[in-house]
């Protein structure tokens, strides 16, 4: 079954599209821009996500049960919450398209641990999640390509 997936899709309005093809740059294929923040949320999601257990996308993550916690132990010495074999870590992976990114990962436990469905045995504990520190970061980026792109075209 598919994992979940997290789309970044850019639209311009006319004046934004005007001055890009006042410039020759026309907003219809941003597919290197999308690679890079396809290329920066897969590696916040397979990184920093785990690192601070869910904090840095705001969505801390619940602790361990007690019961599973001593299980895990003994099987998995010294793993983090939600890695094992860091097979759910490692299956982050972007597909970019000339007007949009799609972040997904392949891991088959991984949709359970990032529904926000009802539940009562498995927490809520979300990988992929945009905040505004996140949205800021794909501005940045994004502008950061097409400013090169301007450049390399003699518009700036």
């Amino acid at each position: 079954m598919a994992g979940s997936v997290v789309r970044i899709k850019i639209s311009g309005d006319k004046d934004v599209v005007k001055m890009l093809n006042d410039v020759g740059l026309e907003l219809k294929d941003m597919q290197p821009a999308m690679a890079d923040v396809g290329k920066y949320l897969k590696g916040l999601y397979s990184g920093q996500v785990f690192a601070s257990r869910g904090g840095v996308i705001g969505e801390s993550w619940p602790r361990l049960s007690a019961k599973y916690a001593a299980w895990k132990a003994k099987r998995f010495p010294g793993r983090p919450v939600l890695v094992r074999t860091g097979l759910m870590q490692r299956s982050f992976s972007y597909a970019a398209q000339p007007l949009q990114v799609e972040i997904s990962n392949k891991a088959a436990h991984f949709r359970y641990h990032q529904s926000d469905e009802p539940r009562t045995i498995m927490p809520y504990r979300p990988m992929m999640k945009v905040e505004d520190a996140q949205y800021n970061e794909i501005v940045k980026i994004i502008n950061a390509r097409l400013e090169a792109t301007i450049k390399a075209k003699g518009g700036i």
